[in-house]
């Protein structure tokens, strides 16, 4: 592929308009420094999409939902901000059954709830799980959609042994119970009393949460402000900023002018603009861990065979009988065709900067049970590039001259590179034959909706899947317990079934390794990179922000952002 092609992608993507921004950005206004304290009260987040504009995360709810609740509210288990390992929060402990169906929970004592809704006890607990899993519970408007629900709801009651203890008891075996109920999920807690005192709707007006800051205001599409709590935090103590203040510009290249006006003080942008920051003295901070992984989507796989009566495939409005033969890529050797027309070193080299690594097969990696190191030397044969390989397997499919379709364009937020990305391989697959007419949509009204309904046939679709349990991307992506409708087949199905039946840790191993390899060999997706989220600060006013990278919203652990107290800019 011509390289000068693909620089062009970037460049008309990033920098169009920025000259015209640069003139009409509204100077910073300054304050004096005053030694030891943080050199404004409001930190300004320039982010790219919110995704939802209201609280309650069990309608149509999505972790990428979750940077919202991410200041306010509190969950069970934290992912590790430095580790990305499970660490007590809410719950000081948590100790699994003999049989793999049943976790003993000690939940931490003297935690507040905001405006006076007293203490955090297992009763909320309870209200939270039905929220989600009681599907007639009292005041609820909207049926509970998630995801992650599937997971969640795995536990079938909550037993309360006191007031700081409950005994959760699972349908199946339940051992991911701790990422399900952990800040990588979206099942924060919510307050009992404020439920029963304020209606649902209280939740969006004013949520009473424990989190280290309250909400104070929203104006729909544009912001969300927190103030700090009034009294220290039970975990934080008090946090750095006054008041945080969450903003959303799907225009990069304003982002770019917001943040070097000084009208924000943190965002992302693409590799290019974050280099160029950095030159300019911004300072660039990466999630501390692997946050994504960043792949391409074939629309229409729905092998798998729906069964109204489960639910199977069915769920949350995915429609049957979707399932279109005709398909070219419905073919594995067309899938295994197009993944051989991607340069991926090119891509690396000229979108990433070489800032990635290597992605095998989607919702694997390395640290985490089923990975298959034989997927790394299998790669280049099976996946690699090679343009007259390509050529020659969709001529063994039936399409020597190649095949159109189409794409969906769309940001989505901890992926400034996935528009390029997409045009990128649009490009890429026209030099074997392929021709992709590429569609700007909204991704929460347009592209969503039809994942949901199993109505992307004919489209690729990008997407950067935040990291998360392995059996949650299995539930989210493969066998319809969420939105996205990967993959689907009868065989993923009855593997899926299996693993929830396991305790044994080298069996459940064994069988998610057999579920990967069967997803690598079947080219399920167009893997592309695993990467880490990257956010450019100003190091004037932003010291650190250590976040893990894979919070439900990709972003978070935002308590964590520490001002620069000293008089020069903290590197």
């Amino acid at each position: 592929m011509d390289r000068e092609r693909l620089r062009t992608v970037v460049a008309l993507l990033s920098v169009l308009s920025l000259p015209i921004l640069l003139l009409v950005a509204a100077p910073a206004v300054a304050q004096t420094p005053t030694p030891g304290k943080p050199k404004v009260d409001r930190l300004v987040m320039g982010l790219i999409t919110p995704y939802l504009d209201y609280v309650r995360p069990w309608i149509n709810g999505t972790a990428d939902h979750n940077i919202q609740h991410d200041p306010m509210l509190e969950w069970l288990v934290e992912v590790d901000a430095e580790t990305g390992q499970y660490k007590p929060w809410l719950a000081d402990s948590w100790t699994l059954g003999p049989n793999g169906r049943l976790w003993r929970v000690k939940l931490h004592k003297g935690v507040q709830f905001h405006h006076g809704y007293g203490e955090f006890t297992a009763q909320d607990v309870v209200h939270t799980h039905a929220l989600w899993c009681d599907p007639t519970y009292p005041g609820r408007k909207d049926p509970p959609v998630s995801g992650y629900r599937a997971g969640i709801c795995q536990v079938q009651k909550i037993e309360v042994v006191s007031a700081h203890e409950i005994t959760m008891h699972c349908k199946v075996v339940c051992l991911d119970m701790p990422f399900y109920y952990s800040s990588a999920s979206n099942l924060m807690i919510f307050s009992k009393k404020q439920w029963d005192a304020e209606g649902e709707m209280g939740y969006d007006r004013k949520p009473a949460g424990t989190g280290p800051y309250i909400f104070k205001e929203r104006q729909l599409g544009r912001y969300v402000l927190y103030e700090r709590a009034p009294t220290p935090h039970w975990k934080h103590g008090v946090v750095d900023w006054k008041e945080i203040k969450m903003t959303w510009t799907l225009e990069e290249s304003t982002r770019f002018a917001q943040l070097i006006a000084g009208e924000t003080h943190l965002t992302e942008v693409n590799k290019d603009l974050t280099d160029e920051l950095v030159t300019k003295g911004y300072k660039l901070i990466r999630s501390r861990t692997t946050a994504q992984q960043m792949q391409i989507n074939f629309g229409g796989l729905y092998f798998g065979t729906e069964d109204k009566a489960t639910g199977r495939y069915t769920e949350y409005g995915g429609t049957t009988g979707k399932f279109d033969p005709k398909l070219p890529w419905a073919n594995v050797k067309v899938r295994q065709a197009m993944n051989k027309a991607i340069n991926r070193k090119e891509l690396l080299k000229v979108l990433y900067k070489g800032r990635a690594n290597p992605m095998y097969v989607h919702g694997f990696y390395p640290d985490l049970e089923g990975w298959d190191p034989t997927w790394e030397k299998r790669f280049p044969a099976m996946y690699g590039y090679d343009p007259a390989a390509a050529k020659r397997l969709l001529a063994e499919a039936g399409y020597p001259k190649g095949f159109k379709a189409k794409a969906w364009l769309y940001p989505f937020a901890g992926a400034p590179e996935m528009i390029a990305v997409m045009e990128a391989v649009a490009l890429q697959l026209r030099e074997v034959g392929i021709e992709i007419a590429l569609e700007e949509a909204d991704w929460v009204a347009a592209v969503r909706p039809k994942l949901q309904k199993r109505d992307a046939s004919g489209y690729l679709w990008a997407v950067p899947p935040s990291k998360k349990a392995v059996e949650a991307q299995l539930a989210v992506f493969n066998v319809g317990k969420g939105i996205g409708h990967i993959f689907q087949t009868d065989e993923i199905y009855k593997m899926w079934e299996e693993l929830l039946q396991i305790t044994d840790a080298k069996a459940r191993d064994a069988q998610l390794r057999k579920i990967g390899n069967y997803k690598f060999e079947h080219f399920e997706t167009i893997p592309l990179f695993d990467v880490f989220i990257e956010v450019v600060v100003d190091p004037k006013i932003v010291a650190d922000w250590p976040f893990p990278g894979w919070d439900g919203g990709d972003v978070g652990h935002t308590w964590r952002i520490t001002a620069c107290k000293q008089e020069k800019p903290c590197k």
